[in-house]
Order: structure tokens, then sequence, then C-alpha cells
């Protein structure tokens, strides 16, 4: 347990303990309800998520410029540009944006974190000799790599979990079946019920060129008459016939 806690504070893996500890105080947040997972994060946090890539890629460079591995001046240089519209094509191919984006950089911080911290522990038990600065931000590098495939792994289960809840507009019930549960349908009166899985809905239908429907018989919805707020229908026994 002191090995991993000094392995959590030590760099590469510190970066990702900070990143992780924004997190748990996010999800404190969100357990008291001061905050509503999505709530304006959409757009913001995929900004965020592309700015910390970039800044530790950006510091990568600044501290493995000054530093040295193997006894060699290192000199790297990275386009933040190219970067953050590699990030957005790679959440696109893993489709990591089937969820709230909050969910998933959450995901891609502890599978970093978690990440990091193996490699890390494996190293320096197996060769503490050759971990330098320059290695060090190879794990951080390969860290958050290994953990998109993760997260798309852990995060495609609940896509349908947070997919958008659209109440239904009255275009959806063209098309459907109905049954007449008035004793007639005419031009001017009747009703009908179409099932929708629940308890069921109660439209206000009507018939045309003379047409009429007995209770409990079937019948098409073709059109919505937004003028009057109601259904036209046509029988389903003359939709079989003219079939």
């Amino acid at each position: 347990m002191a090995e991993v806690l000094v392995l959590a504070l030590s760099f590469p893996s510190v970066v990702y303990t900070v990143l992780l500890g924004v997190v748990l105080v996010y999800w404190a947040f969100v357990m008291v309800g001061v905050v509503h997972i999505g709530e304006g994060s959409e757009g913001a946090l995929d900004g965020h998520v592309d700015g910390a890539t970039k800044g530790m890629l950006e510091g990568a460079v600044d501290h493995v410029g000054h530093g040295h591995a193997g006894g060699a001046d290192l000199d790297l240089d990275v386009d933040a540009d190219d970067s953050g519209g590699a990030l957005a094509a790679i959440m696109s191919a893993l489709h990591l944006r089937s969820v709230p984006a909050t969910v998933v950089f959450s995901f891609i911080i502890t599978f970093s974190w978690l990440v990091s911290v193996v490699s890390m522990q494996l190293l320096t038990r197996a060769a503490p000799s050759v971990v330098g600065v320059a290695l060090s931000f190879g794990v951080m590098a390969g860290s958050f790599l290994l953990s998109l495939p993760l997260t798309s792994l852990a995060a495609r289960p609940l896509a349908k979990v947070f997919a958008p809840k659209h109440a239904p507009v009255k275009a959806d019930f063209i098309g459907r079946t109905c049954i007449v549960r008035t004793g007639t349908v005419t031009a001017k009166f009747g009703e009908a019920t179409l099932h929708d899985g629940g308890a069921g809905l109660v439209l206000r239908v009507r018939v045309e060129d003379g047409k009429q429907l007995g209770r409990g018989e079937s019948a098409l919805i073709v059109d919505y008459d937004a003028d009057r707020e109601t259904y036209l229908v046509e029988p389903m026994r003359d939709v079989m016939t003219e079939k």
C-alpha cells in the first residue's frame, strides 16, 4: 500500500492523481445534488479534455527538452492543434461521445491512473535503473492512450442509460394501427385507442369519403389534421383490400 501511495504521488502518476482528485470532487457534488451529470458540460468539458491533453503534451516537451536521458539532450516538438484534432478523431472512432463528457473524462482519468501506477510499479521492480524522464513521459502518454479503448468498453453499456428521451409528436403516430373505442367513427365524431406499450392513448379520429367504423374495428392512421386536432384514419379492411 505504501509503495502504491509513493508511486501515485510520483511523476508521472501524480499528474493523473491530481486529475483523479478533481474527478472525485465532481462526483461528490453530483451525489449531494449540487450539479447534475452532463449539465453544461457537453461542449465545455470536451474542450477541457482536449486542453488537458495538450497541456500534458506541452509539459512533457518542456521537461524532456530540459532534461537528459542517457546523457543525451532531447529536443521534441509537438503540434498542439494536431494533437487536439487527433484526440477528437480517436474519441469519435471509439464512440466515446455517446455518453456525457463528464462520464467519459472520469473513465479516462481513472483508467490512466490505474495503468500508470501499475506500469511504474512493474518497471521500478524489474529494472529501476532504466526508469528515467523519457520513460516516465512514455508511461504517461501510453497510459492515456491505453485508457481510451478501456473507456470505450466501459462507456458503451451506459449509452442507452444516457440516451436523450424525446416525447412523441403527433407525426409519430402516422402509419400505426388503432382500435375504435366509440360506437362509431365518422367524419365528425370518433375516438380510438392506440397501444403505446403502456396504458394506451385515446385519440380523436375521423374517417372521410362517407366511410364509417364501428366499435372494436381496426383502423390505420394516415394523417393528422392540425386545424381540428384529429387524426384521419382508414379502415384496415379497406387497406387490406387495396393490397
